[in-house]
């Protein structure tokens, strides 16, 4: 089952130094969260993605997952906000039900693309890749 979540204030709060990290005060971003080689991660659900590291909910207006911006939480109890249930449009959710597997793959799959960019950083490409990746600020847990 797809585990949609908020971040908490207090996340926000202590990376509110990290400019790749999604940070809406009025709406904040629902999250996905997925769990890989024991590090708790949290994907954005974001609309007008220009880019190809995205899990698609609805293609035609550029909504989804977006793997660019994912997070570690290194403290669940801090940094998930456990007192609101977040809630998104059917169409979306029923994008995402069921899904989990390949999800969590292609989260896999972009943390390798990203260790492989900064490993070659030199190349135009890689250094874009990792200059607007949020996982810039989590290194050490990849």
């Amino acid at each position: 089952m797809v585990e949609l979540v908020l971040l908490s204030q207090q996340f926000y709060t202590d990376y509110a130094h990290c400019p790749e990290v999604c940070q809406k005060k009025d709406r904040p971003h629902i999250q996905v969260q997925i769990e890989v080689d024991g590090v708790l991660y949290c994907v954005p659900l974001r609309s007008s993605i220009n880019h190809p590291h995205v899990f698609w909910t609805n293609k035609a207006t550029k909504c989804g997952l977006d793997f660019s911006k994912t997070v570690v939480i290194t403290d669940a109890v801090k940094y998930i906000n456990h007192s609101k249930t977040p809630s998104i449009r059917p169409r979306e959710y029923n994008a995402l039900r069921g899904r989990e597997r390949l999800i969590r793959e292609n989260l896999i799959k972009y943390i390798s693309l990203y260790k492989d960019a900064k490993e070659n950083i030199h190349v135009s490409r890689n250094r874009m890749l990792v200059q607007y990746s949020s996982l810039q600020y989590f290194e050490e847990y990849l």
